[in-house]
């Protein structure tokens, strides 16, 4: 067996490193951790028998490039071959680690076992073992992450879309040797939702591998199936324990771990939906759908949060009314932005909070479907005027796919609202144009925010400097401008940081720099009002 080291000051990177793969198909054994150079370089002393070491770029103390510079001056009697992992903002310092004799690199994100397998086998390779590729290559053809087979994901499919009415004979035949979860007791059904900008085709097998490891460290009876992009649903069983506190206490502990791993390592946050417990195959639909619904409140509640059984609303509003009432509003929106008086699409506007009141027992995606037929009357406004809607779009994301993407009914209210702002401004005119129109204290406070910006002003200070109220301002703001001074100042300050962004620049210089001191809370308002953080903007110009 050959020994390998792992070098990372991240615990829980080291553990995933533990559970990515069947080390033992490569013939490699994990002898020994360590959490940063010093450590490292204080073992590898110590033991001269490490043939393989991960380690990590940066680390505290003494980092990677550090560490394999001490190592090649040391001259060791055995100097392990090194692998390094990486960050996307690390690439100068990897070009650096081949010099010093790394044989490859592992991006983070990139964790996966479809990823690290290649580089293993080369390692292993490298390394000189005898027959490499019969028992190499093969690793992944026989045990990919016990990924179930083509019959026990078909059963596990059918188990989760079962149909009372179908032959229940017959199925229980199909399902006899299928999975031991399959007529089981204190059934549960947990559907997790990755954020819809994590890319999940690149980050599946790591996605997977985490929920796959938490389980397994907790000894919990499962099995999991991927229903489609994004949803993760874990079909679990616990027929040892009497307790539904118990065992409550078990799922809020495995699904804790499972966020804080997948939003520390692919920076994806998740809602889960918890459904209640029950007895037999024929429950294991009813769990499912119930987990599902559950999950999908985080459009009205917003992301990384459980939702119980008990967080579902019983209200009972009238659901027709309430499609009546958005009806009624999709049609009264054309109107009054055709009117010159911005005052009145933005009244017309408003109502839309009100209507949506009792649209929190709908499924998001009736929303994201009334929201779609909302950009088709914009669009027909724009094109009567010869402007496509994409030309006034707030993100470089065609709008149609951008309401599909948002995480949360705030942020689609939010963009919805911008797009109406834009499209007002151009079928009425440019801004300039509009100036003209102003009363002078509102143009004086236009034409401040727009030179000072990046400063650090507010609306008590601006409408002294004008000569009127705070009460005045904020209002003559809104019927003069089209939208508040809020939105106004955010709005600039975001396009200055998309422009930074397409430059290159830091994210947190580029947060300073227009006048928010806490990078967080920039990163917070710039999804919100483009549907993008501006690492996942700065990523999608790069595909553009």
């Amino acid at each position: 067996m050959y020994k390998m080291m792992i070098v990372d000051d991240e615990p829980l990177v080291r553990l995933a490193l533990h559970h990515l793969l069947d080390w033992q198909k490569f013939h490699i054994e994990i002898s020994c951790e360590a959490s940063d150079g010093v450590e490292a370089f204080a073992l590898l002393q110590q033991r001269g028998d490490i043939d393989l070491l991960l380690v990590d770029i940066q680390m505290p103390r003494m980092n990677g490039i550090d560490l394999l510079k001490a190592l090649r001056e040391a001259a060791l009697p055995k100097c392990p071959l090194p692998i390094i992992l990486s960050a996307y903002s690390d690439y100068s310092y990897v070009r650096e680690a081949f010099l010093l004799g790394a044989l490859d690199y592992i991006v983070k994100v990139d964790m996966d076992e479809e990823h690290i397998r290649p580089i293993i086998t080369k390692a292993v390779k490298e390394l000189g073992q005898i027959s490499p590729v019969p028992n190499v290559e093969s690793v992944g053809k026989e045990d990919k992450l016990q990924m179930p087979s083509p019959d026990k994901d078909a059963l596990l499919h059918k188990l989760l879309d079962f149909d009372p009415q179908e032959d229940a004979e017959a199925f229980v035949q199909l399902g006899v040797s299928g999975t031991n979860l399959f007529n089981e007791t204190n059934e549960m059904v947990i559907v997790i939702h990755v954020a819809r900008g994590i890319d999940t085709t690149r980050t599946h097998g790591f996605i997977q591998q985490t929920i796959q490891s938490v389980l397994q460290e907790m000894s919990i009876r499962h099995e999991i199936v991927r229903r489609e992009l994004g949803e993760y649903v874990i079909m679990c069983a616990f027929p040892q324990d009497r307790s539904e506190s118990v065992i409550r206490t078990k799922i809020q502990s495995m699904l804790t771990m499972i966020q804080t791993r997948l939003l520390q390592y692919v920076n994806a946050a998740i809602s889960v939906g918890i459904s209640d417990l029950a007895n037999g195959f024929k429950e294991w639909s009813r769990l499912y759908h119930q987990a599902q619904q559950l999950a999908a409140r985080s459009y009205y509640e917003g992301l990384g949060k459980l939702f119980y059984p008990e967080s579902q609303s019983h209200k009972n509003g009238s659901k027709q009314g309430l499609w009546e009432d958005l009806r009624a509003w999709k049609l009264a929106l054309p109107q009054a932005l055709r009117q010159v008086d911005s005052t009145q699409w933005v009244r017309v506007y408003e109502e839309l909070d009100k209507r949506l009141a009792g649209a929190k027992q709908e499924h998001p995606d009736k929303l994201r479907s009334f929201f779609g037929d909302v950009l088709w009357e914009l669009g027909a406004i724009l094109y009567a005027k010869d402007i496509r809607i994409e030309e006034v779009q707030p993100t470089s994301r065609n709008p149609f796919e951008a309401i599909k993407q948002l995480e949360t009914l705030e942020e689609t209210l939010s963009y919805i609202r911008e797009l109406c702002h834009r499209t007002h401004t151009v079928i009425h005119g440019h801004t300039e144009m509009n100036a003209a129109r102003m009363s002078a204290p509102i143009a004086s406070a236009k034409k401040f925010l727009d030179m000072h910006y990046r400063e650090e002003v507010n609306q008590s200070l601006i409408s002294e400097m004008v000569g009127v109220s705070e009460s005045y301002l904020s209002k003559q703001f809104v019927k003069e401008v089209g939208c508040n001074f809020i939105h106004y100042l955010t709005k600039l300050r975001i396009d200055e940081a998309k422009q930074l962004l397409e430059s290159g620049n830091r994210i947190s210089d580029i947060s300073e720099r227009i006048g928010y001191l806490n990078p967080e809370h920039f990163s917070r308002i710039f999804k919100k009002m483009t549907g993008y953080s501006p690492k996942a903007y700065r990523e999608s110009l790069k595909k553009e």
